[in-house]
């Protein structure tokens, strides 16, 4: 009636039904196909077994079917939607909980095995752990809303994105495309131009920057007198002076013909926001106090100035899928401030994690990374004409 009114639309529509609700649901779905998807809690599917197992005792399924079901078998199939559930093709989401005795918890497995096994719809079995004829915990409820609204924009508004819900974020499965694109050229961190190894740069809050602190590698391209150890071709190059870096990236310039330059302080200040990952508290194992860090100095002592807690680049991530690696850590980072003096800022690896800290760090644990300036839209470069 609905449909011949134009009040509904018979190409989307959804069904969604709890504990009698699921039965009258589920009703629908074995004897109509018009349904594009289908969200069903608690209900049941097989008389038979509900007979011997709801908490109503016998009374309700005598009073319904007649009298038990070895006196009235053919009467319980025929009602029991288990029983005809090869003709689903609704895709159907189930809910039950485990505790849940007025539709006992088994019934959602009868339904969601059956369709399963049948193979004609779409199936998906949500149980909610120690809960009863319904959800009740918040993070239950939270769990159902979730689950119906990417039921139904899947299968009803074909307009859901799928995403593989047991993959974690930031683990390290969900990092390995973002590993997969880093530039390398035989084994070395950067990219090649004009026959010189450079610094890659990736876009991060809205800047494009170094995905790595420059690399001692990258360095030696620039200054053919600097020695290192072999192997230690990726690690952050250190012991480098702001002016010395300034000269870096004017070099950078000449070779490649474009435009880097270090980073400013007020335009990066949100990037050295924390301190994680190759830190002195990683060291330690654990997050130190000041009296701590000065007593754990003590022995960083013992190896002399060599800076031996320095790791490979790219050792440690920011966050997520984010592209820029070792903000928080490793070297400490030249920046430019406003009086066009240098700062080393961020992380370091023989620092502690507490922001609040005013131990700066050594000169063998601070290098640098490079910004590179986005080229000019046209729009963007008229508008600079209009200034003129």
């Amino acid at each position: 009636m609905l449909i011949a009114q134009g009040l509904v639309d018979e190409n989307k529509m959804g069904i969604i039904g709890w504990s009698n609700g699921a039965i009258l649901g589920t009703g629908l779905i074995v004897h109509t196909n018009r349904y594009k998807a289908a969200s069903l809690g608690a209900g049941d599917v097989n008389w038979i077994s509900d007979y011997a197992n709801c908490a109503f005792g016998v009374s309700f399924d005598n009073y319904y079917f007649g009298g038990p079901p070895w006196d009235n078998l053919d009467h319980y199939i025929k009602k029991s939607p288990l029983f005809q559930l090869k003709k689903v093709t609704t895709p159907t989401l189930i809910f039950h909980g485990t505790k849940d005795r007025n539709v006992p918890y088994e019934q959602g497995w009868q339904y969601y095995r059956a369709l399963q096994i049948i193979g004609k719809a779409p199936v998906r079995f949500i149980s909610f752990p120690n809960a009863g004829h319904g959800p009740r915990e918040l993070g239950h409820i939270r769990r159902k809303l979730n689950e119906e609204v990417r039921w139904f924009e899947k299968y009803l508004l074909k307009n859901h994105e799928e995403k593989n819900e047991s993959l974690k974020k930031g683990s390290p499965l969900d990092k390995l495309e973002t590993y997969l694109k880093i530039g390398k050229v035989n084994g070395l961190y950067g990219v090649e131009k004009n026959s010189v190894l450079i610094p890659e740069v990736v876009e991060y809050q809205k800047k494009m920057i170094g995905r790595f602190e420059v690399t001692r590698a990258q360095w030696a391209a620039f200054d053919s007198d600097y020695k290192f150890e072999k192997g230690t071709e990726n690690y952050p190059v250190t012991g480098i002076t702001f002016e010395k870096a300034k000269q870096y990236v004017e070099w950078l310039n000449q070779k490649t013909g474009e435009s880097y330059r270090l980073p400013k302080k007020d335009e990066v200040k949100t990037f050295y926001s924390s301190r994680s990952g190759n830190t002195f508290d990683y060291w330690a194992g654990y997050t130190l106090s000041p009296e701590d860090y000065k007593n754990l100095l003590k022995e960083l002592k013992k190896y002399g100035d060599k800076p031996v807690l320095l790791k490979p680049v790219g050792s440690f991530k920011v966050a997520g899928n984010d592209p820029v690696f070792d903000l928080g850590g490793n070297a400490a980072e030249w920046v430019e401030e406003e009086e066009g003096k240098g700062k080393a800022c961020g992380g370091s690896a023989e620092r502690s994690n507490d922001t609040q800290s005013e131990v700066k760090p050594q000169s063998q644990y601070t290098g640098f990374r490079v910004i590179k300036e986005k080229k000019a839209t046209k729009e963007h470069e008229g508008h600079e004409e209009d200034k003129k």
